[in-house]
Parts: C-alpha cells; structure tokens; sequence
C-alpha cells in the first residue's frame, strides 16, 4: 500500500510538473511570438489609410461664390492723366514748321540747296545754333517742291542758304540771309523766346 500511496502522490506532482513545463515552454514561446512581431511591425511602415491628394497641375482652384451679403467694392477714380496745353499756331502753316513750332516754342529753319557745300555748312552750323539755343531745327531741300512750295507761298521767294527763325504761335522772329554761324543762330533762337 505503500507503493501505491507513493504512486497517487507522486503521479499528480509529475502530471503536474509536465503541465506546468509545458504551460512555461507555451507561454514563453508565445512572448517571444509577441516581441518578434513588435520587432518587425517597428521596422516596416505602416500603410497610411487616407492620404491627402495633391492638387493637378493644370487643374484651376475653383472661387468661391460671392454671396449677395457682401457689399461691392467701391470704385476707385482713375489718376487723371496730365494735359498737356493745345498748342495754337497760326493757320496756313507749312506742315514741317508747324510739327517743328508743336514741340518747341522756337524753331529755327534752314534753307540749303543739294550738293553746295556752303549750304550744307549753313545747315549745319543753323542746326548746332538750334540746339544750342533750345529750338527745333527745321531743313527744307529747295529743290524739292513739295518741301519748299509751302513756305515760297507764305514767305516769297527763299534763297539759299537762309536761316529763319519763327516764335509761336508762327511769326517770323528774324531771317538771317547768306551764311549764319552757330553763335548768331543761337542767340537768335534764345532772343525769340523772350
């Protein structure tokens, strides 16, 4: 009786220890289970669930619609632009001074004939004076009609070389005949704009 009482007692501790090993070894299997798989979940991302999409390229942002509550924008007056004074000439003009008289209150014309080198001196010399004195320059070609008609008409008959010197609103200020060198051109067109 005695073995057999050794047996009960002895047979549940063994049972019992083999479950309880084999409980340990199940559980301790099971946490390293675990820990490898936070191992591996910490190193691979996770997938995002909604991302925000990025606008195309090509696609317009829609406004938003204005609402009748909002009051209009008041208009903002234009800057006036500056007027620039109408100039007044005298009617009857040629077309050249009274371009020349527009720009500049003085203007000082220059009457030559082609390939004569004194005239073409003349010119020059008239042109440099009006520069000087703050005129405009006005070269009329004798030979050509259409540039010399318009003042043979209003002047009479012109020579070459001639300088002529008009003020606004189209007087002749003075008429300078034969060669005028820069000097007497200059002073000329600085006296006619007093």
């Amino acid at each position: 009786m005695n073995g057999q009482l050794r047996l009960n007692v002895v047979v549940p501790i063994v049972m019992l220890a083999v479950v309880g090993a084999a409980l340990s070894l199940f559980m301790l299997s099971r946490g390293a289970q675990t820990s490898t798989a936070s191992t591996d979940s910490a190193l691979t991302p996770l997938p995002r669930l909604h991302a925000p999409k990025a606008p195309a390229k090509h696609a317009r942002p829609t406004k938003p619609a204005r609402s009748a509550a909002r009051p209009a924008k008041a208009a903002v007056p234009a800057k006036p632009k500056p007027v620039r004074p109408r100039v007044k000439l005298n009617p009857g003009l040629p077309p050249a001074l009274a371009r020349a008289l527009t720009a500049r209150p003085v203007a000082v014309v220059a009457f030559v004939t082609p390939d004569a080198r004194l005239d073409e001196m003349a010119a020059n010399e008239a042109a440099a004076g009006a520069r000087a004195g703050g005129a405009a320059f006005v070269k009329v070609d004798v030979s050509e009609e259409r540039a010399a008609r318009p003042f043979a008409v209003k002047l009479g008959v012109l020579e070459a070389p001639t300088v002529l010197v008009f003020k606004r609103p189209g007087n002749l200020f003075v008429r300078l005949d034969g060669f005028a060198d820069l000097d007497v051109v200059a002073q000329a067109a600085e006296n006619a704009q007093f």
